[in-house]
């Protein structure tokens, strides 16, 4: 069998680059030098006769051998990690430390029934839970310091693979005082929005550009608007002053009996988006990881189906 011209490390230290668009980067990414980091590029070029990359403007660019290099390699770094997991998995029971990330979404609702299963099941595995947005989660996952993340679907970073999980939808939230023409879980159209006082999330969070787009498609103004990147704070205002919210269902979901907020299912135009599980592209989950990613996104799915009989016609 002939020996091959490519090396893991150089591999890794291309992907990297690319994924990074930096190779200083890719060298803090990889616990290398930047010097090391270019050889290693140089060297896999060098071994096969073909440039990989492309410098154009401010970015790295993959040339024709570059994008097949991508492809491939992050297929074989996978297939070598998941061989290892494998054998490792084959002589352990399922243990080890599993470090996660979810949107303030999931964890109001999802995250209790979702560990109390889990560890009820799997007793020894340790968890260690970052509760962030969606664009710092998945970096880092893609700077490896997360196994896997549940954030809401959108712009993907290369070297990180999505997983649909479940779609939700979005209420229009406020104290139980608000919009008295719309009881509690009635349907009520995006219009109902004009004048209002609402409370966004900044634009790092993925949502945000779903929300505003809609309200200027539609010609919606609104009184005041307000920023803010906190869940728990946004419930305290929403239920306590005259500032509304459009917030998904999973995390109103405590809310359903209407003691303390109101929720309204938004329709024309309803609004919806999709959670996925975003994990690095050239690394499979491990045992513990996999089996805990499945009881979130069962839970998930369980807390969002229980919102089914809810119609939303147009009004």
């Amino acid at each position: 069998m002939p020996i091959p011209k490519i090396s893991i490390n150089g591999l890794r230290a291309f992907i990297a680059v690319y994924e990074e668009q930096s190779f200083s980067k890719a060298a803090v990414r990889e616990n290398a030098t930047q010097s090391g980091m270019s050889t290693q590029v140089k060297n896999l070029e060098l071994k096969l006769d073909a440039p990989l990359l492309v410098r154009e403007r401010h970015e790295y660019s993959l040339t024709p051998a570059g994008q097949l290099v991508y492809r491939e390699g992050c297929a074989i770094l996978k297939a070598l990690l998941a061989t290892e997991t494998a054998v490792a998995e084959i002589k352990d029971d399922v243990a080890g430390l599993v470090r996660f990330g979810l949107i303030p979404s999931l964890t109001r609702s999802v995250l209790t029934p979702a560990l109390g299963s889990f560890k009820a099941e799997f007793a020894k595995v340790e968890l260690s839970l970052l509760e962030e947005y969606s664009g710092s989660l998945m970096r880092r996952v893609l700077d490896g310091e997360l196994d896997f993340a549940f954030v809401p679907s959108g712009d993907i970073p290369a070297g990180l693979t999505a997983s649909f999980v479940a779609r939700d939808r979005e209420f229009l939230v406020g104290s139980l005082a608000a919009r008295p023409e719309y009881p509690h879980l009635a349907p009520a159209p995006l219009r109902a929005l004009s004048g209002a006082r609402l409370i966004v999330p900044s634009r790092l969070n993925v949502r945000r550009k779903g929300i505003d787009s809609l309200l200027k498609a539609h010609g919606i103004h609104v009184a005041e608007l307000m920023e803010m990147d906190g869940m728990l704070g946004t419930l305290e205002m929403v239920a306590h002053t005259d500032w509304q919210a459009i917030l998904p269902s999973a995390i109103c979901h405590p809310d359903k009996d209407g003691q303390v907020r109101k929720l309204n299912l938004l329709c024309d135009p309803p609004m919806s988006f999709d959670y996925v599980i975003v994990q690095k592209s050239e690394r499979p989950l491990p045992q513990a990881a996999r089996l805990l990613a499945d009881h979130l996104a069962t839970y998930t799915n369980r807390i969002l189906g229980d919102w089914e009989d809810l119609a939303a016609p147009a009004i």
